[in-house]
């Protein structure tokens, strides 16, 4: 069973993460989800893509960390670097992208919105956020550098350094979101919002996406098995263990 739900509509890829009820990002998300990329990528009939949840509570709760905590050493490491290769694939997904966030997007799942190229997020008791350092563990490079593209590097250093949550107002004011809607409203203007870009000339747009990524991209498949190497060993170290296993508890 997937853990992905498509649907094209107009031109339009749109993919729900469908992982379950807080859609936690696990090796069998990492691989539908990459495969879904890649049919985007190469789908001529498919102009642009939506990325949202099939639970309006959680758009994702980040890392299943239940699962990979017992995970051995390699097997978390290949996860870890599979799941940072998904990353910039939709980064650098030369099609334009939206996170239409509908539910909570934690860690894993703030960080899968940010790869996106706009993200409208939905309004009322929704929290965005990257607590990583909290769980003491680290924010890689590529949503680092993706977040200080986006919204600034004052805003990005408050946020991975301070770990917390934030209100769609808030994530609003700080940029991290570029519009907030109605959970009426929000997937019809998510689309829109994709279709009217994915009007724009392919290849023209392709290239001037490219312009925007190439630098990240660059530094971060230069960094990638460091960044791997780094999360692994703080996720494995005595302190990461205890606050992952007590953060297990209230998955």
């Amino acid at each position: 069973m997937s853990t992905v739900e498509t649907e094209i509509s107009g031109g339009v890829g749109i993919v729900r993460l469908s992982s379950g009820r807080k859609n936690p990002i696990n090796p069998d998300l990492v691989k539908d989800l990459s495969e879904r990329i890649e049919e985007i990528k190469e789908g001529e009939e498919i102009q642009s893509l939506v990325l949202t949840s099939s639970d309006d509570r959680f758009f994702s709760i980040g890392l299943d960390v239940p699962r990979l905590i017992d995970l051995e050493r390699s097997e978390f490491r290949k996860f870890i670097r599979e799941f940072n290769l998904l990353c910039l694939d939709i980064y650098t997904l030369p099609k334009p992208s939206v996170a239409s966030i509908n539910g909570h997007a934690i860690a894993g799942g703030c960080i899968l919105a940010l790869c996106c190229d706009y993200r409208y997020m939905s309004e009322g008791k929704r929290l965005i956020g990257l607590n990583e350092v909290k769980l003491g563990v680290s924010v890689p490079y590529l949503p680092h550098k993706i977040l200080e593209q986006t919204a600034g590097e004052r805003t990005a250093t408050e946020m991975i350094y301070g770990g917390e949550f934030y209100s769609p107002e808030k994530a609003l004011e700080m940029g991290v979101v570029d519009e907030i809607f109605s959970s009426e409203e929000l997937l019809e203007k998510s689309v829109e919002k994709a279709r009217n870009l994915g009007r724009m000339p392919g290849k023209a747009f392709a290239a001037v996406k490219e312009n925007r990524t190439e630098s990240i991209k660059e530094k971060a498949l230069e960094r990638l098995e460091k960044d791997v190497d780094v999360f692994v060993e703080l996720w494995f170290s005595e302190e990461g263990q205890k606050r992952l296993r007590e953060a297990a508890k209230n998955f």
